[in-house]
């Protein structure tokens, strides 16, 4: 798969690549023999409408390397006639990468996530793949300049093939920014709360919600008080989006 070449489309004004969870992996493989630092974006409802009020964050995600669409913007774009856009996102990738890694010997840091949650997962992710060469992992609760400094010092050492970062929005994609490139990461992705279910913490969406565009009521289910005002208002947001440009195209 060419690095520099991607069919992309334009959704609601961001570039998304049309790529399969296998050929995303593909893709890390190849970034990461190649050695040269590139990001990875995961773009669904939630992160086009904070990118709508936060400059910094367009700007991150639009010259990201790979840009890949969750179910929203999956379902969004073929109402917009545009197709050939596939599911994938940060868990379906990191979940294909962990054995992929381990079967081609790519060196994988863990960066996120609450202390108990990063070494449940270590241990579990280690546990059923005895051959992943995990690189090194670290919290994500690093609020002070000594505790960046150390985060930074262990990455810089390990020297991972790959880096995966769970902060949440917008803040995984500052560090990755920021950081991923100084440090010589072949390849940085945020990866949200994927952490929780990679160490299963939280139980990963069921098949009846899976790929069918209600992970958001899922998710609101399991934590109410979490989710339900961000995807009132997100999902609603995008919905209408999604109208106008309809509107739009069939005009």
């Amino acid at each position: 798969m060419d690095l520099t070449q991607h069919a992309r489309i334009d959704f609601l004004g961001c570039p998304v690549d049309r790529v399969s969870v296998p050929e995303a992996v593909k893709w890390v493989h190849q970034a990461a023999r190649e050695g040269k630092p590139r990001r990875i974006a995961v773009v669904n409802a939630n992160k086009l409408f904070l990118m709508g009020r936060d400059a910094r964050l367009k700007a991150i995600v639009q010259q990201s390397d790979l840009i890949v669409p969750e179910w929203a913007v999956v379902w969004g774009a073929r109402r917009l006639g545009l197709s050939g856009v596939c599911h994938s996102g940060g868990l379906l990738i990191s979940k294909a990468l962990i054995p992929f890694a381990a079967e081609t010997g790519l060196r994988v840091f863990f960066f996120g996530g609450t202390p108990d949650v990063v070494e449940a997962l270590v241990q579990r992710v280690t546990t059923a793949q005895p051959r992943l060469e995990v690189a090194g992992y670290h919290h994500g609760y690093v609020g002070d300049a000594v505790g960046l400094a150390e985060v930074r010092r262990l990455i810089s050492d390990a020297r991972p093939d790959v880096l995966l970062v769970a902060m949440g929005s917008p803040a995984q994609e500052y560090w990755i920014c920021d950081h991923a490139q100084p440090l010589g990461v072949p390849v940085s992705m945020g990866v949200g709360g994927s952490f929780d279910v990679l160490s299963n913490r939280k139980k990963d969406t069921p098949q009846w919600a899976r790929g069918r565009g209600l992970e958001w009521l899922y998710r609101t289910v399991q934590s109410p008080r979490t989710h339900a005002k961000r995807y009132l208002v997100t999902n609603t947001w995008f919905l209408w989006q999604v109208f106008k440009a309809r509107l739009v195209r069939n005009h």
